[in-house]
Parts: structure tokens; C-alpha cells; sequence
């Protein structure tokens, strides 16, 4: 990490480092929810473009000097009005943005954590080559965007994900090197939103069996239904509006249309089938079932400490069932 992260150069380690950013100036959330970037809060340094730029104006200044060279003085000083005017823009170019909270959905741990953010431009002027990236992780750079005149957009920011669990967005420096790349501005902000991360899909220990203590699957029938069963012989006392009349009246005698409802395979999942598995890898064998049973259409249920999802099936009750494994502590 470097003390001006958009320059390259070099930044101190360990507290000192954590000091000098304690006096930094950060973006926090305002009243209505939204981020606004005040000019007192932008950061600017010279890029490694410009600290070659700043050195050839200061040679152009010495030889124009020594050779009395009045178009060197002329095309020296246009080349530092130049590079005054790009300062400007460069920083005007992160000024009054407004940031809305970040979205973000599930991942599964060891996927990056996707935020979006939507930035809006309440100047009358285009500000361009805006991106972002976690605080002390450069990699993760967004894709620049582009913020017509009084137009927003939406910054994607990836995140590396290492537990599960809720992970904090947190600290989000915005930055910009546009219109020259000779100088680079930055902002930093706060943001208080988290994504959800599920436990992560190992490999499932041999011999593992997510039907162990739990009875196993098992189906069952109920009567009265929506699924047509078949005739049975109609007796005194059974339910006229069953009839089949179309029968009846071929002379075929007295039927009922019978009815069942088949449930299918119920399959619980419990906490102690994982036995004998390291305490995060009962967490992976669990959650590599639920990911199985789901796509293969079954229906499940979830048993552990603390909380025990009945069975079901589909899209809500998988991201139950995850969210559960996820936040489940020891």
C-alpha cells in the first residue's frame, strides 16, 4: 500500500501507517442516506507521468534561462498554465458527486463480494474516468464510468471474500486521473453496508451421509388431493360431488374419482450427521447438501443448533438455509 496510493510511491508500515490514516478525511453518510464529496476532502498528487512532466518544465526553464530563448520562456510557461488547468479539472472532477448506499447479493466464500453503487453528478458539467476500489486493496480496481451532466451511473465494486458471514464494505477510495493522467485525485468513503457471504463448497469428507440421524427421506400420500388417482366402488355415505356421472350415464356403474396429493422425498439435514468433520468443514458438508438437494428439485429441511427450517424446497428456502449456516456460530 503507498502512503498516496495513486502515485506509486511507497507508503510506511504498521502504526505508522494506520496513523496517518486516522487523519484522513473521510465521506460519511449524511442524514438522507446519500454521500456527497466535499471539496476539503479531496485528495490530489502527481502521478509518475507528472513527476516527468514537472521535470521537463524545470529543464525547458533552465535551458530557455541559459540560452535567453524568449519562444522557450513562452512554450515553458504554456506548458505550466497546462498543467495548472489539468490540476483544477482533476480535482473538480471528484467534487459534489453524490454516492448512494451499496447494493449488494449473496456470494459463496472465496467469491468476490459485489457491491453497486450509484453515483450521481448534480453538475452541469461531464466528469469522466471515475472508478473505485476497497480501501488497501488496489487490485480490485472497478471499471471506470463516465457521469454526463446532471446523469448518474453505477460503480461495481468486488470485494475479496475470506469467511462468511456478513462482511462490512467499509472504507472506498473513489478516484480519478482524468483529463491528463498527470495527476491523480482521491476521496475516501465510508460505507456501513455488508454482504451476506455463504460458507464456502468444499469437498465433503468420505463417508459423509446427510441422511444420518435423521430417518432418512421418506414420502407420503394424502388423500383428497389435486392428482386423479383412480376409481373406487361408490357406498352409502361417500361424497356425491365425486361421482363420476360421465360413468353413470354409460351405464358403467356407481364411481368415485379418487384423489391423492403425493408428497414427495422429505430429506432432513441435521447438524449431527457432520460428526467427526472439523467445525467449518460441518459447515461445508451441510452446505454443499443444501446447494445438491436443491438442484436436484428434493425437498429439505435444516437442523441445527439454534434453529431448525422445515422442509421445503426452492430458491427462498435454499438462501434461508445458507443465510442459517452462514451466521451460525459455534
Amino acid at each position: 500500500m503507498s502512503l498516496f496510493p495513486e502515485s506509486g510511491v511507497d507508503a510506511p508500515s504498521g502504526r505508522i501507517w494506520d496513523w496517518l490514516q486516522s487523519l484522513t478525511r473521510t465521506v460519511e453518510t449524511e442524514s438522507n442516506g446519500v454521500r456527497v464529496v466535499r471539496p476539503k476532502q479531496v485528495y490530489i498528487f502527481p502521478t509518475r507521468y507528472g513527476f516527468l512532466y514537472c521535470i521537463m518544465l524545470i529543464a525547458m526553464l533552465f535551458g530557455s534561462n541559459n540560452y535567453g530563448s524568449n519562444p522557450g520562456f513562452l512554450f515553458t510557461f504554456l506548458l505550466t498554465g497546462l498543467g495548472l488547468a489539468a490540476l483544477f479539472q482533476t480535482w473538480k472532477n471528484l467534487v459534489g458527486l453524490q454516492l448512494s448506499s451499496a447494493r449488494s447479493s449473496p456470494v459463496f466464500c472465496g467469491q468476490p463480494a459485489r457491491f453497486e453503487v450509484t453515483v450521481k453528478n448534480v453538475d452541469t458539467v461531464h466528469k469522466a474516468g471515475i472508478s473505485c476500489y476497497p480501501w488497501k486493496n488496489k487490485f480490485f480496481m472497478s471499471k471506470a464510468i463516465d457521469l454526463p451532466a446532471l446523469e448518474e451511473g453505477t460503480l461495481v465494486i468486488n470485494k475479496p471474500t475470506a469467511s462468511r458471514g456478513q462482511m462490512l464494505l467499509g472504507k472506498v477510495c473513489l478516484t480519478t486521473r482524468y483529463p491528463l493522467g498527470l495527476l491523480r485525485s482521491w476521496v475516501y468513503i465510508q460505507f456501513d453496508e455488508s454482504c451476506l457471504v455463504y460458507p464456502s463448497i468444499g469437498e465433503v469428507a468420505e463417508g459423509f451421509d446427510y441422511a444420518q440421524d435423521n430417518q432418512s427421506a421418506k414420502s407420503s400420500t394424502k388423500v383428497d388431493g389435486d392428482d386423479f388417482a383412480g376409481h373406487k366402488t361408490y357406498q352409502d355415505g361417500d361424497n356425491v360431488m365425486h361421482v363420476d356421472w360421465k360413468a353413470v350415464a354409460r351405464g358403467k356403474g356407481w364411481n368415485l374419482k379418487h384423489f391423492e396429493d403425493q408428497k414427495g422425498e422429505e430429506i432432513w439435514l441435521h447438524w449431527g450427521a457432520t460428526s467427526g468433520l472439523e467445525f467449518e468443514q460441518r459447515i461445508s458438508a451441510l452446505t454443499k447438501a443444501v446447494v445438491q438437494l436443491e438442484k436436484a428439485g428434493k425437498s429439505y429441511g435444516l437442523s441445527i443448533p439454534g434453529e431448525k427450517l422445515q422442509p421445503s424446497s426452492g430458491a427462498n428456502h435454499q438462501h434461508l438455509c445458507l443465510k442459517a449456516l452462514a451466521l451460525f456460530q459455534a
